[in-house]
């Protein structure tokens, strides 16, 4: 048989092949050097322990109370009576007291020492009884918002310079081009054992505007089976490469001045070149779950909702992105938890000479459930509306000067700090693919 008509003449050259996987490359390396910065702000608010004090406003802990009376007298120091010049003392208030011209500041009386008791400091004892601040690290981040993208770049580029939102970029750039090329191998080597598609191949003539993902599990003879082999190789890819993720969590998150700074040597501090077991659980499901969401929900759409991506383009393609909308808002608790994870696998390597220098206070890490309390109950402090106050002038409902409530906790929002990067890379990538930019493979922010 002939199949010249079906096959094309010229083949790809390698001069070509070389060509062209070099121009992937640039473009790969390309979009992760603009998105480098945002991610390194997402991974420092993510990571950040907030403290208790807010700049400017002094903790209600640290409130400093005057002492009373009777605790001086009993150190030994008292305070001359003015009981005996009561009667001398002129009358202020009368009209025969002259009126000053200019402002004199009251004197204060000095405490008068007892005979035989020892020289005491007033002013260094309640010192030394005041709660000492711990003293900040010169490579400390003063972020004023706990939410601001923008005030961690701007700060991290009055600290560090250029190297500091950039940190990071070319760990994360093979961390990427690792995970696709492993969880392609995966994939493939999976579904051939178990006779089934590979997910990753689309069978569809004309695949729907905005579809972005790349699996494709509808037009598979056994749609369970492709999902189980797409899980299951992320997960393999997630577990194999999660040395090298908390390799690039901790370049990202230690001072640019601060040795090492390269790949390999970031990787040999670590006690182990394999997954350590107090992060394995958190680990897995940051790779699997996302993974799970998006594969599953075109399943879904067309056996429990009727939708299809042919015959309703326009309603799968606004299901789907509200999909990858969900499966954003379940990723970011977990990552946040993950990312502090790595930091205590950073911190607690045996390698390490000394403290691990930081250029934030990192939270602690209690597995999945606790980090997740501690984040909501137990870090910083948050503001809480308070009820307005009713007043009877002039009928109306004023809201009366107090002080701001406050409650211990970051609360709920302190679980997906960051978010913004995500949204943005999500519209973004949609924008291009319903204005044809990218076609139905999609990408990744």
């Amino acid at each position: 048989m002939d199949y010249s008509e079906y096959l094309s003449d010229a083949s790809p050259s390698s001069t070509a092949t070389i060509k062209a996987l070099a121009e992937q490359a640039l473009w790969k390396y390309t979009s992760v050097f603009l998105a480098q910065p945002f991610d390194v702000a997402k991974t420092v608010l993510q990571v950040r322990s907030p403290s208790t004090a807010q700049p400017g406003r002094p903790c209600k802990f640290q409130a400093i109370q005057t002492k009373p009376l009777h605790e001086i007298r009993r150190a030994g120091f008292v305070y001359s009576s003015d009981s005996d010049s009561d009667s001398e003392s002129p009358h202020y208030f009368t009209a025969q007291t002259p009126i000053s011209t200019g402002y004199t500041p009251p004197r204060r009386s000095r405490p008068r020492r007892r005979p035989g008791s020892p020289d005491r400091d007033v002013s260094s004892e309640e010192d030394t009884q005041r709660p000492q601040a711990p003293r900040p690290s010169p490579h400390a981040l003063d972020i004023k918002s706990p939410s601001s993208l923008t005030a961690v770049l701007s700060t991290l580029w009055q600290k560090e310079g250029a190297w500091g939102i950039f940190k990071g970029t070319n760990s994360t750039y093979v961390h990427s081009i690792l995970l696709s090329t492993i969880t392609s191998f995966a994939r493939s080597f999976f579904a051939a054992i178990f006779g089934v598609p590979d997910p990753s191949l689309s069978f569809r003539i004309n695949p729907p505007a905005g579809s972005v993902g790349g699996l494709d599990i509808l037009s598979s003879p056994a749609p369970m089976a492709s999902l189980a082999v797409a899980v299951s190789a992320a997960g393999i890819a997630g577990i194999l490469l999660a040395p090298l993720d908390i390799a690039r969590t901790k370049l990202i998150l230690t001072p640019s001045t601060h040795p090492p700074r390269s790949i390999m040597s970031t990787l040999n501090t670590l006690s182990s070149w394999t997954l350590p077991w107090s992060i394995a659980p958190v680990t897995f499901l940051h790779s699997t779950l996302p993974t799970l969401m998006s594969t599953s929900l075109p399943l879904f759409l067309r056996s429990k909702l009727n939708v299809d991506p042919v015959v309703t383009p326009n309603v799968y393609a606004l299901a789907t992105f509200i999909g990858q909308g969900l499966e954003l808002g379940v990723k970011m608790p977990i990552e946040t938890v993950l990312r502090r994870g790595q930091m205590q696998i950073a911190q607690s390597s045996s390698f390490q000479a000394k403290e691990l220098q930081t250029v934030i206070n990192i939270g602690p890490y209690k597995g999945l459930v606790g980090t997740m309390r501690s984040i909501i109950y137990e870090e910083g402090e948050r503001t809480v509306k308070a009820a307005p106050i009713k007043s009877a002038v002039a009928n109306r409902t004023t809201s009366l000067a107090r002080d701001t409530p406050r409650r211990k906790g970051q609360g709920f929002e302190g679980l997906w700090r960051g978010w913004r990067v995500g949204t943005w890379g999500l519209i973004g990538v949609w924008g291009a693919a319903m204005l044809g930019g990218i076609g139905s493979k999609g990408g990744e922010f």
